[in-house]
């Protein structure tokens, strides 16, 4: 049986964007990821790194005592 490579395009390299290509890469997939940084930034990004953890807020905020508070520790 012939299985044919599954060829993956990604938009966004934050949290869920890396993720999901880890995942697909690890399956075998061939993953292409695109993020707008460092050429491009919107209010939210602070680093020019990818997976950077932005909205927190929705999360619970930076406190120590979640796993959103220790992620951005």
């Amino acid at each position: 049986m012939t299985q044919e490579r599954v060829q993956l395009t990604i938009i966004g390299a934050g949290l869920a964007g890396c993720e999901a290509a880890w995942q697909a890469a690890r399956e075998g997939a061939e993953v292409t990821l695109y993020e707008m940084k460092p050429g491009q930034f919107s209010e939210a990004h602070h680093s020019s790194l990818l997976a950077e953890l932005v909205c927190s807020n929705s999360l619970r905020g930076a406190d120590l005592s979640n796993a959103v508070g220790l992620l951005k520790e």
